[in-house]
């Protein structure tokens, strides 16, 4: 045996989704025996009530309905009008309709509601179960149907995740790609000089242990060279090493990182480069004092441009470095700002090149920098640089 009980379970949903359903009657006793009849605490459907064809026609337009429960028979406005006002708006033209009448079940009568936008009549006076039974059953199929929408959005949601996704991710592998079309290529490049001058080297050194009487002064000068050599050399592999490490490891062993413990270890690990230069240099990490970050990267960061600025200083001036932080914009803000040599505006693109050496005169393999851009941005962050010849430069690090 079916029970009211069952039929009506479908409102039980409403506490997920809310349910209202308009009752319209021009007689205010026919619209609380209607409610009453309805109403279940339990059910959570809300009754909203209009007495006039107007009234109802207001109410549609500014709630999200179920159903409504519409009586024909009413003055000024009559049912059949107020429904075919609601299929005329795009808002109100898909609520299901359900006449109340007092008129006698003809076929004219009903031809002419179903024409108006009716899906259904109750006649009275109205029988509890069919009443009920009809309510639920629309009250089923609006939840199914919000729900159904709700899924769909959900869906489109997923999906338009999924593409930024594949394409953050297609736009990273090419990325990738074309850092180890880059890497594959400069690695040739900048391997082929030391490995060429020390075999220029070894066969000058074979040279001379082949001569009858040979210099001891030159064989240790030629053994000095190579050896210097195989020093750039390994110092290369390392470099490569490191830059091909950063490009895959974006965030490794993040914590809470003090920025003045990390300067004290690189000034520390430099601090004959600061003594024999004579730098000075000034930190204030009052406003930011710490991040969330990865230790060994934020030392490499730190090391490349500390080192950078005393390793590039002018020999007109002693260095004088500052290093500051602050927050900004959802981002902690380190600053490295020097007084070296700057460099011209047309170089300043070339900064963060692989083995991109712009200064000949001082040792190093040039690869300090692109290191730290790509530590910087597989975090999610930036890196600006400014530059004057003769001034000094400006590294502004922006940290997630």
């Amino acid at each position: 045996m079916i029970t009211d009980q069952y039929l009506l379970s479908p409102m039980l949903a409403s506490e997920v989704q809310p349910v209202k359903i308009l009752l319209v009657d021009d007689k205010p006793e026919n619209l609380v025996s209607l409610e009453s009849l309805l109403f279940k605490e339990e059910e959570g459907v809300t009754y909203l009530c209009a007495e006039s064809g107007e009234e109802a026609l207001k109410i549609a337009l500014q709630e999200e309905l179920a159903l409504i429960l519409l009586d024909v028979q009413m003055p000024g406005m009559n049912g059949y009008e107020v429904a075919r006002y609601l299929r005329n708006i795009s808002k109100t033209r898909d609520i299901p309709i359900i006449f109340v009448t007092a008129i006698d079940e003809q076929d004219t009568h009903v031809m002419e509601g179903f024409e108006a936008g009716a899906v259904d009549f109750l006649f009275k006076p109205l029988h509890p179960y069919i009443t009920k039974a009809k309510v639920s059953a629309f009250v089923k199929f609006f939840l199914q149907r919000k729900a159904l929408e709700k899924a769909n959005h959900l869906t489109l949601k997923m999906n338009q995740e999924l593409e930024a996704r594949v394409k953050e991710r297609t736009k990273e592998l090419i990325k990738v790609n074309r850092d180890l079309d880059n890497f594959v290529y400069t690695a040739s490049h900048d391997l082929k000089a030391p490995i060429n001058n020390i075999e220029a080297l070894m066969i000058a050194l074979e040279e001379t242990l082949h001569q009858p009487e040979f210099d001891k002064d030159e064989v240790a000068n030629l053994l000095n060279m190579v050896n210097h050599s195989v020093s750039r050399f390994k110092a290369t592999l390392l470099d490569l090493t490191e830059i091909a490490k950063v490009q895959y490891e974006a965030e490794t062993g993040k914590g809470k990182v003090s920025f003045k413990e990390i300067f004290n270890d690189v000034k520390l690990h430099i601090k004959d480069l600061i003594e024999s230069s004579n730098a000075k240099i000034t930190v204030d990490f009052s406003q930011a004092p710490d991040i969330t970050f990865s230790r060994k990267n934020l030392r490499s960061i730190l090391y490349n441009l500390l080192s950078n600025s005393i390793k590039y200083r002018s020999p007109e001036r002693s260095p004088e470095i500052e290093v500051k932080t602050k927050t900004i914009d959802g981002f902690t803000l380190l600053t490295v700002r020097d007084n070296g040599l700057g460099l011209r505006q047309q170089d300043h693109e070339k900064v963060f090149g692989m083995f991109q050496r712009l200064h000949r005169h001082v040792e190093g393999t040039g690869v300090g920098l692109a290191i730290v851009k790509n530590i910087v941005e597989n975090c999610d962050g930036k890196i600006e640089f400014e530059s004057e010849v003769g001034k000094g430069s400006v590294f502004k690090v922006y940290l997630k």
